[in-house]
């Protein structure tokens, strides 16, 4: 049931345009008098509010002595003094004395056992960067268990959220290459823990600008990755002939990378690229992502793997087999943690 709040009467001050309310009376005692006032003032911003204290004390027959005490806390401090309160109250909950973190989820409640994960993990990021909590949760044993279990859970949302935004994107048929291109940036982990990382270079040469470059993780060289439309079909089936054979889409990309492994591999063992010693390549290889393969069966499936059997140094995957290479990664660091799947 709904707890019904004292009614509150605003009114406009007659020399500014502030408003303010009617007294709202906290303590009204036999021996002393509390009681405040709101002060609604216009920003350009919005709204703010202040909140006048008045204090003083009574005789027996209800007279007021001296002169009152009264002070003036700004919309700042009152909105702390708003969630001190809050946090208190929260903390008088446990029964207990000790140390506490009190997580705001919302501008509404406090962290409770039925928030969502995406609000206390938001939460609990804006809080460590205070670096007063952050050491004191360095500081202690459970205190880096929990940094520990937050880090591991954000890095399980940021890969779900990923996958999620793929299949969508594959599932509205969404055949830009730069939305592709923005995605596989963002997400490079997904074509396996075999790559560190993306490099933020391109130019390979004047005139040849790779899609991405990425470092092995087992011995640092480079290999290449080139995203096509995901509406160009890699492979056909030729009836005459019985076989399948790469479209012209397919082709032209397997062109393009031959252009770009040999030029990689020419400039970093010979020359180096220009202004960017740390990048080093032998024997490159590529991987081209395209099409879709989502229909398939398994004569398609086994189509494509023979013939990137029969390349040298260059693949080609659907966007869908990418998909899944990114929901096997996810599983893998799901399964790392223990009940990361409960909350």
């Amino acid at each position: 049931m709904a707890e019904i709040g004292r009614p509150i009467s605003r009114r406009k001050a007659q020399t500014s345009p502030t408003s303010f309310s009617s007294p709202i009376v906290i303590r009204d005692g036999r021996d002393t008098h509390f009681e405040l006032m709101l002060l609604f003032i216009p920003r350009s911003q919005g709204e703010e509010v202040s909140v006048k204290l008045r204090y003083w004390k009574t005789k027996k027959a209800g007279m007021r002595v001296g002169f009152p005490a009264e002070f003036t806390l700004n919309h700042s401090e009152v909105v702390h003094l708003y969630e001190a309160l809050q946090q208190g109250l929260k903390v008088a909950e446990q029964g207990d004395d000790g140390e506490f973190l009190v997580l705001r989820v919302d501008r509404e409640s406090l962290l409770s056992q039925n928030q969502n994960s995406f609000s206390v993990h938001q939460a609990f990021a804006e809080l460590v960067q205070d670096r007063a909590v952050l050491q004191m949760l360095i500081d202690s044993p459970d205190g880096l268990s929990i940094l520990r279990g937050m880090q591991a859970s954000a890095r399980i949302m940021e890969l779900q959220a990923a996958v999620v935004e793929l299949e969508q994107n594959l599932q509205s048929e969404v055949c830009d290459e730069d939305v592709y291109q923005d995605w596989c940036e963002a997400n490079s982990w997904a074509f396996g823990n075999v790559y560190v990382m993306r490099d933020d270079v391109r130019e390979l040469g004047p005139g040849d600008i790779v899609d991405i470059l990425m470092e092995c993780t087992v011995n640092g060289l480079r290999d290449v990755f080139e995203l096509k439309r995901a509406n160009h079909n890699p492979l056909l089936w030729d009836k005459s002939h019985r076989s399948w054979y790469w479209s012209s889409e397919a082709s032209k990309a397997i062109g393009q990378c031959h252009r770009y492994l040999d030029v990689l591999h020419e400039s970093s063992t010979r020359t180096l690229l220009r202004d960017h010693p740390e990048i080093v390549a032998y024997h490159p290889r590529a991987t081209i992502v395209m099409g879709r393969s989502e229909s398939w069966g398994n004569e398609e499936l086994w189509g494509l793997h023979g013939l990137n059997a029969r390349l040298h140094g260059i693949q080609i995957i659907t966007y869908d087999q990418l998909l899944r290479q990114a929901k096997q990664v996810l599983a893998l660091t799901e399964q790392e943690i223990p009940n990361s799947n409960e909350g």
